[in-house]
């Protein structure tokens, strides 16, 4: 494929074994241009459409909103405060179900449109079985 422009976007993000998830000052809040070059570099050996004139147009650094079991949390925490919370960027595909979700619980204070028991924590810690985070390298 032979184009000027590349007008999708990626998600890439490196592991970094300084980062601890309960402590948030430790996630850097600047993106490493050394390890961005170095996977242009990487993407450029991969796929055809990328070339020696490829460059990073503009970088992003944030946090995910996740929970300790990588399930998000509908629930109602206290009386009359519906939380949906740690979708990790997952939640705009979510928001029909969850919206419906979220409305029975205020409306009827329970829903049948799933079974939440996987949705709920444990009087606020979560105590649920870890999922995967998908897109690890080690899946593929």
């Amino acid at each position: 494929m032979d184009a000027q422009f590349v007008t999708a976007g990626g998600h890439f993000h490196p592991d970094d074994p300084d980062v601890d998830p309960d402590d948030p000052s430790s996630f850097s809040d600047s993106v490493d241009l050394e390890w961005a070059t170095d996977a242009m570099d990487a993407l450029v050996e991969m796929a055809d459409y990328f070339g020696p004139e490829t460059r990073v147009a503009e970088g992003w650094s944030g946090v995910y909103a996740i929970s300790p079991s990588n399930h998000p949390i509908i629930e109602e925490s206290v009386p009359g405060l519906v939380n949906d919370i740690a979708h990790s960027g997952r939640a705009f595909m979510h928001a029909p179900a969850t919206g419906q979700i979220v409305a029975d619980l205020v409306v009827d204070g329970e829903t049948n449109l799933v079974d939440r028991t996987a949705l709920q924590t444990d009087d606020g810690v979560d105590t649920r079985g870890q999922l995967p985070i998908p897109y690890q390298a080690d899946m593929y």
